[in-house]
């Protein structure tokens, strides 16, 4: 519960903006080494593993920074009660290979407010 209450604090963050990346622009450009020097359009469509390597779902969008690297990332729950996408905050995620990785569970996953 404190972990998704960590989390859900971290999704407000300042200077973040509203913009999607899909596809590699000047905007989507940024950076950050810490997370593996992925840039935002890269991050789009990569599986989003949980505690224990359970599959929580699939990055959709990107939120940025002004500066253009990553704020938040909305991801998109696999399974078949799955239902809207939850948003992290890209500080609570490591680029791990071709996956995110995040050290909530699959129900403190599930227990997120869904974006819509």
């Amino acid at each position: 519960m404190k972990t998704t209450l960590l989390i859900a604090a971290g999704l407000v963050s300042a200077g973040a903006l509203p913009v999607q990346a899909q596809a590699p622009s000047a905007s989507t450009s940024g950076v950050n080494a810490a997370q593996g020097g992925s840039t935002a359009s890269d991050l789009v469509g990569r599986t989003v593993l949980g505690r224990g390597g359970v599959v929580l779902g699939e990055v959709e969008r990107v939120t940025l920074r002004r500066d253009g690297s990553p704020a938040q990332v909305l991801v998109r729950p696999k399974g078949p009660r799955a239902g809207g996408p939850r948003s992290l905050a890209y500080s609570s995620v490591r680029v791990d290979g071709e996956a995110l990785t995040t050290p909530l569970t699959l129900a403190e996953f599930n227990a997120m407010p869904v974006i819509e």
